[in-house]
């Protein structure tokens, strides 16, 4: 998506170029020494089949790391998406500081409310055409296989994400002009301590994917996880005819 991959590229250039001494001694330990590692985290909720198996995609764009389902695996937990979106193939979830995601200029100030304060969250949901790695081609991305128990588990905690009224509809904000993106209104607050890509891990965690959710705030940490628990999971993966699917994409 070039708006979120353009967000995320000058988000890299801001960094760069606040990054100076008296920051770098207060940020260096969160973005660069607390990356993530899921030592003694182990897979949860593993399929008794291979045709229990279903797919889910993590997508790397910068900064920000999402998480792709099909539209087949919405089910009751977020069908409610297709009345705000283009119907889609795929469907990509992300989560952040509302003023900060949604805005068409990325200020300073803006990045610097962002990294300092507890601000309110938005959801963001992508209708892809395409399968992700069709529409996101050369993006870094790893599929992983959940069972269904996991899904469930998944979904629950995206559907969690969303702020919903009292007859559990959405609060829709900005979207594309064509509904292939829309905003929500989030759960929670955005912090240093708990960012988009911490969101992440913690969504792939309720699925049962060994993640450690305590210290990831880049992309980076979500992704080299992501990728370990792929090939994890090979070792774990039941026996007999798969019946529909691919391996893990690394």
């Amino acid at each position: 998506m070039e708006r979120q991959a353009a967000v995320a590229a000058l988000l890299e250039r801001l960094w760069g170029t606040l990054a100076r001494p008296g920051l770098v001694v207060l940020l260096v330990a969160l973005f660069w020494g607390v990356s993530g590692c899921a030592a003694g985290k182990k897979w949860q909720y593993l399929p008794a089949t291979r045709g229990e198996e279903r797919s889910i995609y993590v997508i790397a764009h910068g900064w920000h790391a999402g998480i792709a389902l099909s539209s087949d695996d919405l089910g009751s937990e977020l069908g409610f998406l297709k009345g705000y979106l283009r119907p889609g193939r795929y469907y990509e979830f992300g989560w952040g500081e509302a003023e900060f995601y949604q805005a068409d200029k990325i200020t300073v100030p803006i990045f610097l409310k962002a990294v300092f304060w507890s601000n309110p969250s938005v959801m963001h949901v992508f209708s892809m055409p395409a399968a992700p790695a069709v529409q996101f081609p050369g993006a870094e991305m790893v599929e992983l296989k959940l069972s269904q128990t996991g899904l469930k588990h998944l979904k629950d905690q995206l559907r969690a994400s969303f702020k919903l009224d009292a007859a559990q509809r959405p609060y829709p904000l900005k979207g594309g002009a064509h509904g292939e993106y829309r905003f929500f209104k989030g759960e929670g607050h955005y912090l240093i301590t708990h960012t988009c890509n911490t969101w992440t891990a913690k969504v792939l965690a309720s699925g049962g994917v060994p993640m450690d959710t305590r210290f990831t705030l880049r992309s980076a940490g979500v992704m080299r996880q992501a990728k370990k628990a792929a090939k994890e999971y090979l070792r774990l993966r039941p026996t007999g005819a798969e019946r529909g699917g691919q391996a893990p994409v690394m």
